[in-house]
């Protein structure tokens, strides 16, 4: 297991992408080599059989440089690699040269991976814009809806007070109607108790007796007596 890589010694021999043998990390290739150089095979060889020792590994997104050491030569391997391609090999014999390599690889991977870092973080703010819109998107329809519902109560409670004052004004008019006739009624009423407590009228009583006829001198007094009891006596 090559611990600083996090893969087995298999995802390094099965990689078919590898790049010519060099010490010089000075010109990098923009891609992994199709074809598998000499040293390449060698080392994935020993990587194969365990025969090297990680000693050191950096990430940078995809890329990462490693340097290995061969106890049984002594000698150095300095490798660059995105994912499982290597994109640059190099042995040397000398340790302080192979820090040196280890370094200019270190740092080659923090330019290599700017873009795909950039990549990362620019699709990460997108991915969250879109959740923010279609975020922002559902809370203005869920306003909308609200404000829409809220009108037709609106609506609706404006047709039934509109229809509450007319039912209104419509009691309004029967009441002053029922009052008008009240007033008529106790009117006619007050002038019958009045004329009941007056009692009937002496002139109309006097209208309404015949007066008796004086006697008129006649050579028969017998007739006389008739007209009187006649008047007397209807």
């Amino acid at each position: 297991m090559l611990i600083g890589m996090g893969l087995s010694t298999g995802a390094y021999a099965d990689s078919a992408a590898t790049t010519p043998q060099s010490d010089n990390p000075a010109a990098l290739p923009s891609s992994a080599p199709a074809q598998a150089p000499a040293l390449t095979q060698h080392v994935l060889s020993l990587i194969k059989t365990h025969a090297l020792v990680e000693l050191r590994t950096i990430y940078n997104g995809p890329f990462a440089a490693a340097m290995f050491f061969n106890p049984q030569t002594l000698n150095y391997s300095v490798v660059l690699l995105k994912h499982h391609d290597f994109w640059w090999v190099g042995e040397t014999a000398d340790g302080h040269k192979a820090e040196q390599l280890y370094t200019k690889l270190a740092t080659q991977t923090i330019r290599l991976a700017a873009p795909d870092l950039a990549k990362i973080q620019l699709d990460a703010r997108i991915a969250v814009a879109k959740r923010s819109l279609a975020a922002q998107r559902k809370r203005e329809e869920e306003l909308a809806q609200q404000i829409s519902a809220q009108q037709k109560i609106v609506q609706a409670g404006t047709a039934a007070q509109g229809q509450l004052l007319q039912e209104a004004e419509a009691l309004d008019a029967q009441r002053k109607s029922l009052e008008e006739q009240l007033s008529s009624t106790n009117s006619a009423i007050a002038g019958l108790q009045s004329k009941a407590q007056a009692g009937p009228s002496m002139e109309s009583f006097d209208n309404q007796v015949t007066p008796l006829q004086t006697p008129t001198s006649s050579s028969s007094p017998h007739k006389s007596r008739i007209q009187i009891r006649a008047t007397a006596h209807p």
